[in-house]
């Protein structure tokens, strides 16, 4: 291991592994990558085995070490998390590397020179970076995924999994760096993203998480079980149905968002009036609806 921003806490033996990763803030629109990751190591009870200093990436005045202090007694400070588990595939030829973190703040080489270097030293097979990202597009439709990667014999299995081959111009996210990087160590990456209802500003989105965890365990060629997403996705499609349907304004919102939807075949451009007081009515409902339990 060439980087010395890993710290290592157990040496697992791998078979080649898979590595998914994704990354807390602009590339996580909603959370549903993140989710979608801790998911996965929870479903799969994988165990932590290496993190990255989180000192040279991070303004801790904007994003603070968390403390616990207990009758005037201090712990040990918790730093920003950027985590590496593992999971011993016992049925299938790989073994899955799942990293979780936060889009760093400075030295984005540095940060994805370490992810590389540790996916060279375990032989990696292929590298999948999860997104999310804000789209103008209804819920009530299937949710719509896009993804890119750095290997053009890769866009086969972007078609296999129904998952569009983006284009975008624009700024990037910590994802582009990492597919290029992973290029240059020839290590094949794709970078797959989540499109979610720009009007539902909630904290989490388990209807276009779920969507990820299932586009990723088909990739992966792995079982994982999925009921506890999948209820939690149900519970949210209801309660959102049973707000719009009370709620004329949300109603003609939600129709004339799914017409230009339906007519354009993708994330219509035109402005749909009343779409700020709507968003905040629903982020208002949901927090509500949190509260309450």
């Amino acid at each position: 291991m060439k980087s010395g921003n890993i710290i290592f806490s157990e040496w697992p033996t791998l078979r080649k592994p898979d590595m998914v990763a994704a990354y807390l803030g602009w590339p996580d629109a909603a959370q549903v990558a993140t989710g979608a990751v801790s998911y996965l190591i929870n479903k799969l009870h994988a165990p932590k085995f290496a993190e990255i200093k989180s000192d040279e990436y991070y303004d801790f005045a904007t994003v603070r070490p968390s403390v616990n202090i207990a009758s005037g007694l201090i712990q040990p400070l918790r730093m920003p998390v950027n985590g590496f588990y593992y999971w011993q595939n016992l049925t299938g030829e790989r073994d899955l590397i799942i990293q979780t973190g936060i889009e760093p703040q400075f030295k984005w080489q540095s940060y994805v020179e370490a992810i590389a270097d540790l996916a060279k030293y375990y032989s990696v097979h292929r590298i999948y970076a999860i997104g999310g990202l804000f789209d103008r597009i209804p819920h009530t439709r299937e949710t719509h995924t896009s993804g890119l990667t750095n290997d053009q014999t890769l866009l086969v299995e972007l078609e296999k999994a129904n998952i569009e081959a983006s284009n975008y111009q624009g700024p990037s996210s910590i994802h582009g760096l990492l597919l290029n990087v992973c290029a240059e160590n020839r290590i094949p990456a794709l970078s797959i993203w989540g499109h979610v209802p720009f009007y539902i500003r909630a904290e989490s989105n388990p209807i276009v998480c779920l969507e990820i965890v299932k586009k990723i365990i088909e990739l992966l060629e792995i079982e994982v079980d999925i009921d506890e997403l999948r209820k939690a996705a149900d519970n949210l499609f209801e309660m959102l149905n049973k707000l719009i349907s009370a709620n004329q304004q949300m109603s003609v919102f939600l129709k004339a968002l799914e017409e230009q939807y339906d007519l354009e075949g993708s994330a219509p451009n035109t402005e749909l009036e009343g779409a700020d007081q709507i968003i905040k009515d629903i982020e208002d409902f949901l927090r509500n609806q949190r509260y309450n339990g």
